[in-house]
């Protein structure tokens, strides 16, 4: 199965480069908006949608209906470090600074992000066995 989805990573993969050059740009590289005043909702919708990548990652290698638990935990424990690397990496920028905030919002996003790809899961499943 493995080796039929070598890629399964990259989107996850390919998201944290781009949440790694977004919070890594000086403060004022970010163009004024209404929609990125809201810091805290940014950091948990990239950090969800982090978190669901992840997830489909282990889903299309197959480990996921093996280990559902494990794998949930392993992509929580993925997103906390990373949000702690890029909050820690942060404070070397010109303009910007950690915040235990925002590493909590970064949280925050990959549990929902967690939670919505399960409810997504419990649906897919329903709706299959209805079919069969």
């Amino acid at each position: 199965m493995e080796k039929l989805r070598p890629f399964a990573y990259w989107p996850a993969i390919l998201w944290g480069i781009v949440l790694a050059i977004l919070m890594l740009l000086p403060q004022d590289a970010f163009p004024e908006s209404k929609l990125l005043s809201y810091d805290k909702l940014a950091h948990i919708t990239v950090f969800a949608i982090f978190s669901i990548l992840v997830l489909i990652g282990y889903q299309l290698k197959g480990k996921l209906s093996q280990q559902r638990t494990k794998h949930r935990n392993y992509t929580l424990t993925i997103c906390l470090v990373y949000g702690i690397i890029l909050e820690s990496l942060q404070q070397f920028v010109p303009g910007r600074m950690s915040d235990v905030y925002d590493l909590l919002a970064n949280f925050t996003g990959a549990l929902l992000g967690v939670i919505v790809f399960n409810i997504f899961i419990k649906n897919k499943l329903a709706i299959h066995k209805l079919i069969l």
